[in-house]
């Protein structure tokens, strides 16, 4: 347990389960999982085609690029159309409805939902790498066998999860930096 909450350590505290399930709307039921899933695979084929010295793993890696952009792009267009639903149906939405400034909204929201889908792409890894055989060709890479809707509605949950963990992780580092800068000043004095 740690001193600041009577949740042990490693389960998320309910606030960052919160944050998770508000971030689950525009990723999973405004699909940009699906774009972060593409930018987490075509990094990956980039990258295994860059190590093998493959001329087309710069192909990949731009397409990678793109699938990133168009998943920041429509992120938020999906909180833009979300807030203007807030105002249309509150004059003043409860707190925790309330989305956060822009900055916070694009650096921590979005870095945490591409960073939540990681897991998932591990497990895509491990289907390919292992229980393929290595038996993909190049094609094949191009265009998996294992489907978007089974892979990433399956694996819902530890998309959900991973997120609640890198809430409750940011959350510690705000309150490890609030510390600090409440002990210099008090040395200072």
């Amino acid at each position: 347990m740690n001193k600041t909450s009577w949740f042990p350590s490693w389960l998320p505290c309910p606030l960052s389960w919160m944050m998770a399930i508000r971030l689950a709307i525009p990723a999973y039921f405004g699909a940009t999982v699906v774009f972060g899933f593409e930018f987490w695979r075509y990094s990956l084929v980039g990258s295994f085609l860059a190590i093998t010295d493959i001329d087309s793993s710069i192909f990949f890696l731009i397409v990678s690029i793109i699938a990133l952009l168009l998943a920041l792009i429509w992120f938020l267009i999906l909180t833009g159309i979300y807030k203007l639903l807030l105002k249309i149906m509150w004059s003043n939405p409860p707190q925790w409805l309330k989305l956060p400034e822009f900055r916070l909204l694009v650096i921590r929201d979005f870095g945490i939902l591409m960073l939540s889908i990681l897991p998932i792409v591990g497990i895509f890894a491990i289907h390919i790498l292992l229980i393929t055989n290595l038996q993909y060709t190049y094609n094949n890479l191009r265009t998996p066998r294992l489907t978007y809707d089974i892979l990433l509605l399956r694996f819902w949950w530890i998309w959900l999860i991973s997120a609640a963990h890198l809430y409750q992780v940011f959350m510690n580092k705000l309150l490890i930096i609030k510390n600090m800068k409440l002990f210099i000043k008090r040395t200072s004095k």
